[in-house]
């Protein structure tokens, strides 16, 4: 099976091919300026304590990481929206290691500023059978340092692309997380992360399940 990775850069090459000239150059200009890492200077890293939080899930629900944590590690990814095209790739793979990471006594929680009828819609059309939980106004993803602003050019194309992402949140503003993964030992430690503006890099499954028995091992 091809890597998450290569996945999301075979979507992006098409999708620079099927939209027009001047889009396409800004979207590829602004992955690569993307690149330069300016952004992760207040990311949570390995290392660090998680932040605890408290979230409802696409089914009305309260999921806290202190809960879950008393019951293993956290596999914790942020994503954008259920309409982001890079994300659903991401979170499907992820679904197909979802029973491994429930096997190896773990959980996996998605967290996106999307409101939870949107995050319900997405579990559903895309068969996600693990906890998506809805961050109001960003209020977790800030704490944990992944938030960027999008500058008026940015707000233009994803405009022209259809996506108007006050609407989507339910919250004023142009504001979304940083695609990011971490693995949170039962201590409430982070022992693997993988932080990325750019929406082509994302945690990778191989990179879970190697985190997760990596932790234990040393817990053995």
């Amino acid at each position: 099976m091809r890597s998450l990775s290569r996945q999301l850069d075979s979507f992006f090459a098409a999708l620079l091919e099927r939209t027009d000239p001047e889009t396409a150059d800004i979207l590829a200009r602004q992955q690569r300026s993307l690149s330069g890492g300016g952004l992760l200077q207040d990311a949570r890293r390995v290392g660090d304590r998680a932040p605890e939080f408290s979230l409802p899930d696409q089914h009305g629900d309260i999921i806290s990481l202190a809960d879950r944590l008393t019951r293993g590690p956290v596999v914790l990814t942020f994503f954008r929206g259920g309409w982001c095209p890079f994300c659903s790739i991401a979170l499907r793979a992820l679904q197909e290691i979802a029973t491994r990471i429930a096997r190896s006594g773990a959980s996996l929680l998605a967290v996106s500023p999307q409101s939870p009828e949107g995050i319900a819609q997405l579990a559903d059309s895309q068969g996600l059978t693990f906890p998506l939980l809805s961050d109001h106004g960003n209020a977790v993803a800030r704490v944990y340092g992944l938030v960027w602003r999008l500058d008026d050019e940015s707000k233009a194309i994803y405009r022209r692309l259809g996506h108007d992402i006050p609407a989507s949140n339910g919250a004023p503003g142009w504001e979304l997380p940083m695609p990011a993964g971490y693995v949170i030992a039962r201590t409430g430690v982070i022992c693997h992360a993988r932080v990325d503006p750019r929406v082509t890099h994302r945690l990778e499954p191989a990179e879970v399940l190697k985190a997760l028995t990596e932790l234990h091992a040393s817990a053995a």
